[in-house]
C-alpha cells in the first residue's frame, strides 16, 4: 500500500486562517488614523497616499501588542525584550510625522516603501511571538527552548535590519540591545524550563508535552461563547455533560451523619463506579432552552477538566430522589474554610496547600477560564488533605457568572483594587491580574486562618483597599524554623511583583517546599484548634502591609502623518481576497512579490501556487522548500503542506521522522485535518509508527471539535462522544 493511500490523500488547506489583519478595515480606530494622515498628505503631496494603509495597519499592530503585553502570563522578560522594540517603532513613526516634509524624498522612493512594507510584517510578527510566548498554549508551538531563542533571533535581526533601512533610529544602542536580548532570553528560558519540569498538575502529560487537553478546553470554551452565532454548526448543541444512571449511584455502605452537607436541598454522599462522590442539587432550565444549552456546555467543559488533580473531578449530571445532581469528586474533609476553623493547620501543609491550588488555578487559566471567586471557601479538602478548586463559574447552580457578584459583600474581603472600583457607568472587567490578586489574599487567608479585613464592612474595605493599604502581617510565637518559613511566605505575599504572573508564585512556594517539606516527613498536618499562635495577639506585633503597584496605562497612540506616492502594492491579504475570487494572477504576482521582501506567509502561497501549477508550471521541489520556510515560522497549513509534500514526491526522499514530526507541529497548531491524520497514525500504526491509542482518540478529539468530517466519522463509528469523557 503506497503512502499516498495510507494518508487518505493531500488535505485541502484553510486559507483564511492565515488572514491576520481581516478585520482592520473595520476597526473605528484604523479609520480615524487613515483620516488624519489624508487630511495631512496634501501639505506634502498626493503622492502621499499609498503608504496610509501601511502607517494605519503598523499603528493598529503596535496597540494590538500593548493589549497583549498587557495580559502576558509568562516569558515576561523576552517580552519586554520586544516591547523596547515596539516602543522604538511607535517613537519613531511619532518622529515620521512631526518631520514629513522632510522625509517627501524617502517617501517617492520605491525601496522605502518596500522596507515600510516590510515594517508592518516585522510588526506582525513580533505581535504573534509575543503572544505564544506569553501563554502556555502559544509556547507549545516551540518544540525546545533553542526553537524560542532562534524565532527570537530572527525576528529582531528583521527588526533590526527594517529600521536601519527606513533610516528609524533604536532608543538603545544595538551592542547593549543585544546584551539585554540575551540575558532576558536565558532568564525566561531557563525559568520556564524549570517551571514545566515541576508544574505537574494535568498540565504537562506523560510524554512531559504540555497536555492535549488544554487545547480541547479552549476549542469547547470558544464554541460555547459564540453558541448564539453558530446556527450553522449543529454539534454544537450536542455539547452537554455525561448523563449518569441513577441506578449507578448508591449509599455507602457505612453511613453517618456526615454524608449530608448543608440545608435543603442538601449535598449527598453516594458511591459510584467504586469512588465516594457528592450529588450536589442543580437547577437547568427546559431542555432546549438556549440557556439550558449553555449550561450544558458549561458542563461539558468542566468534565474536560478531570486532567488536573488540583480541580474537583465532575463525572456528570444524574438524578437523587427525582431531583437534579451534578456527580462531584467527594472531599471528606469539607472545605478549606471549615478546616481551619476546625483545626490549626501545621505550616508545611499549609504551604504545600497553596501550592497544589496553584496549580490548580494554573491549569485553568491555560485554558483560558477564570474562576472569578478564589478564597478558602471554594477551596474542597480530601481526607489526604489535597485541595480541590471548585464552585467557579462553570460548576456554579444556575446562579450565572460570577461578574455579576450577587454575594458581592462576601467576595468584597479578595476583590481586586481595580474590581472595586467597577460601577455600572464605568465597568471593569475582571482578568488574570485580579484572579492572581485574589490567589494573593487566599494565601493570606491560609497563613491565619481567618478572613480578611474581618468584620470590616464593604465600604471601609474599599476605601482601604484603595488608598492602598493591605491586610496586615503579624506573627506569633514559633520555633526557628517555623520563623524562616514564615518569613519566606511572607516574601511572597508582600512582593509588589506578586501580580505579574502565577509562575513566579509557583515557582517561589515550590522553592519553599524544597526547603521546609521534606518528602516522608510524619509531622502531623492539623493540630487542634487555637494551639498555634498564628497572628502574634500575646506579643506586640511588627506589621509588614501587603503592597500593590497595579497595571501599565496604555501609553498615547495620537498619531498624524505625511506622506508620498509610489506605484502601490498589493496588501497580502489582498492578495489573498484575489486568490479566492479566482483572480489567480493578481494573486501569483502579489504572492511574489512579498515573499521576495521575506514574508513568510507569502513564501507559502507562492509554494502552493508551484505545487498545484497555477500561473506558472509546477514545480513540487521548490514548493516544499517554500512550505517549509513558511513551516519553521510557525503557519500551521504550512507544516501541514510541507509534512504532505515529502509523500510521493519524486523529487525528494521521504522521511517518516520529519514527515511525523511536521504533521505534529501542525497538529499541535490547532490545524484539524492535521489532527485527524496524526490521530489516525497513532490508532492504526500507519508508517510503521507505534499504535498509541490514548494519544490517537485526542488528536481524533481535536478534530472532530473542529468540525473535521472524517473525524467525526471515525470516532461514531467507535461510539466516542467527543464532548463526554468516560472511564
Amino acid at each position: 500500500m503506497s503512502v499516498h493511500t495510507v494518508l487518505n490523500a493531500a488535505p485541502v488547506v484553510i486559507g483564511s486562517a492565515i488572514d491576520i489583519t481581516s478585520s482592520m478595515s473595520s476597526a473605528a480606530s484604523g479609520i480615524e488614523i487613515t483620516k488624519q494622515f489624508l487630511g495631512a498628505a496634501s501639505a506634502v503631496g498626493e503622492a502621499v497616499k499609498p503608504f496610509l494603509p501601511l502607517i494605519s495597519a503598523v499603528t493598529l499592530v503596535i496597540s494590538e501588542i500593548v493589549d497583549i503585553y498587557e495580559t502576558a502570563q509568562y516569558n515576561k522578560k523576552i517580552c519586554n525584550s520586544l516591547m523596547d522594540r515596539v516602543t522604538a517603532a511607535e517613537a519613531a513613526v511619532k518622529t515620521l510625522q512631526r518631520r514629513k516634509s522632510e522625509n517627501e524624498k524617502n517617501f517617492r522612493n520605491l525601496e522605502y516603501y518596500k522596507a515600510f512594507v516590510r515594517f508592518v510584517d516585522v510588526m506582525k510578527k513580533i505581535q504573534i511571538f509575543i503572544g505564544n510566548v506569553s501563554q502556555l498554549q502559544g509556547y507549545k508551538k516551540f518544540m525546545h527552548a533553542s526553537s524560542v531563542k532562534e524565532k527570537f533571533t530572527s525576528i529582531t535581526d528583521e527588526f533590526d535590519t527594517v529600521m536601519s533601512d527606513l533610516h528609524f533610529t533604536m532608543a538603545v544602542a544595538n551592542e547593549e540591545q543585544r546584551k539585554l536580548d540575551q540575558e532576558s532570553l536565558t532568564s525566561d528560558i531557563a525559568e520556564m524550563t524549570k517551571f514545566l519540569g515541576r508544574i505537574e498538575g494535568g498540565i504537562i502529560d506523560n510524554n512531559n508535552k504540555i497536555n492535549i487537553v488544554l487545547q480541547e478546553v479552549l476549542i469547547m470554551k470558544d464554541k460555547v461563547e459564540h453558541m448564539n452565532s453558530a446556527q450553522n454548526d449543529p454539534s454544537i448543541w450536542n455539547m452537554k455533560a455525561n448523563e449518569i444512571k441513577p441506578v449507578e449511584l448508591t449509599d455507602p455502605l457505612n453511613g453517618r451523619s456526615t454524608d449530608r452537607r448543608g440545608e435543603a436541598p442538601c449535598i449527598l454522599k453516594k458511591i459510584y463506579k467504586v469512588q465516594e462522590v457528592a450529588c450536589k442539587p442543580i437547577n437547568i432550565p427546559e431542555t432546549d432552552s438556549p440557556d439550558a444549552k449553555k449550561i450544558q456546555g458549561h458542563l461539558a467543559i468542566l468534565g474536560k477538566l478531570r486532567d488536573s488533580p488540583n480541580i474537583l473531578r465532575f463525572y456528570g449530571l444524574s438524578y437523587v430522589d427525582n431531583n437534579q445532581v451534578m456527580v462531584l469528586e467527594w472531599a471528606e474533609m469539607g472545605s478549606l474554610k471549615e478546616v481551619y476553623d476546625k483545626y490549626d493547620i501545621a505550616w508545611h501543609a499549609k504551604v504545600l496547600i497553596a501550592l497544589d491550588i496553584c496549580r490548580g488555578l494554573t491549569f485553568l487559566h491555560s485554558c483560558d477560564i477564570l474562576h472569578h471567586d478564589v478564597r478558602c471557601q471554594n477551596i474542597m479538602m480530601t481526607a489526604r488533605m489535597e485541595p480541590k478548586i471548585s464552585n467557579f463559574n462553570y460548576s456554579r447552580m444556575s446562579h450565572g457568572p460570577t461578574s455579576d457578584m450577587k454575594h458581592i459583600t462576601d467576595v468584597v474581603h479578595w476583590m481586586a483594587p481595580e474590581k472595586l472600583q467597577h460601577t455600572r457607568e464605568k465597568p471593569v472587567s475582571y482578568n488574570f491580574k485580579c484572579e492572581i490578586f485574589s490567589f494573593g489574599m487566599l494565601l493570606w487567608e491560609l497563613a491565619f486562618e481567618k478572613v480578611p479585613y474581618e468584620k470590616w464592612d464593604m465600604i471601609k474595605i474599599k476605601e482601604h483597599v484603595l488608598s492602598g493599604k493591605r491586610e496586615k502581617i503579624s506573627w506569633g510565637k514559633a520555633s526557628p524554623d517555623i520563623q524562616k518559613l514564615q518569613k519566606d511566605y511572607a516574601k511572597i505575599i508582600d512582593d509588589p511583583q506578586i501580580r505579574i504572573s502565577l509562575q513566579g508564585i509557583f515557582m517561589a512556594l515550590d522553592k519553599l517546599a524544597d526547603e521546609h517539606c521534606k518528602v516522608g516527613t510524619t509531622s502531623p498536618s492539623l493540630f487542634p484548634d487555637k494551639k498555634l499562635d498564628l497572628d502574634g495577639t500575646s506579643q506586640e506585633p511588627v506589621p509588614i502591609s501587603i503592597s500593590d503597584d497595579g497595571g501599565m496605562e496604555l501609553p498615547d497612540m495620537d498619531m498624524d502623518f505625511s506622506i508620498d506616492s509610489i506605484p502601490t502594492l498589493l496588501s497580502l491579504e489582498e492578495g489573498i481576497a484575489a486568490h479566492k475570487r479566482k483572480e489567480i494572477n493578481v494573486a501569483w504576482e502579489c504572492f511574489v512579490a512579498h515573499s521576495d521582501l521575506g514574508n513568510k506567509t507569502a513564501k507559502y502561497w507562492q509554494g502552493y501556487y508551484l505545487w498545484e501549477g497555477y500561473v506558472v508550471e509546477k514545480d513540487r521541489k521548490r514548493a516544499s522548500e517554500l512550505f517549509k520556510e513558511a513551516a519553521d515560522d510557525g503557519i500551521a497549513d504550512a507544516q501541514l503542506r510541507y509534512a504532505f509534500s515529502l509523500v510521493n514526491n519524486p523529487s525528494i526522499k521521504f522521511d517518516r521522522q520529519l514527515f511525523l514530526e511536521y504533521l505534529t507541529k501542525a497538529a499541535d497548531n490547532n490545524n484539524p485535518t492535521a489532527q485527524f491524520n496524526l490521530g489516525d497514525l497513532y490508532l492504526n500504526g500507519k508508517l510503521k509508527i507505534q499504535v498509541d491509542l490514548e494519544k490517537g482518540k485526542k488528536y481524533l478529539r481535536l478534530a472532530a471539535h473542529n468540525n473535521q468530517p472524517k473525524a467525526k466519522e471515525a470516532l461514531e463509528k467507535m461510539g466516542i462522544n467527543i464532548y463526554v469523557d468516560t472511564d
